[in-house]
């Protein structure tokens, strides 16, 4: 009982961190995307790019995490 507690509560928190992720990571990639004229605008592209990556392999984990509690 206790331990899918805590399963639930690490998905929900790990699933709200991915959003506040992604929120993080669009936005910046609009910033970019929408400052062509300006120097540097490839850094928040970038910088967007990298943190959508890190959000994927987030994403990974909850779902192992699920697969995981549905074997058992």
């Amino acid at each position: 009982m206790i331990r899918k507690l805590l399963r639930l509560l690490l998905l929900s928190f790990l699933s709200l961190l991915t959003l506040y992720i992604l929120l993080l990571s669009f936005v910046s990639i609009s910033m970019g995307v929408t400052n062509t004229d300006r120097p540097g605008f490839w850094m928040p592209i970038l910088s967007g790019l990298l943190v959508l990556w890190l959000s994927i392999y987030i994403i990974r984990l909850i779902v192992h995490i699920v697969g995981q509690s549905k074997v058992k």
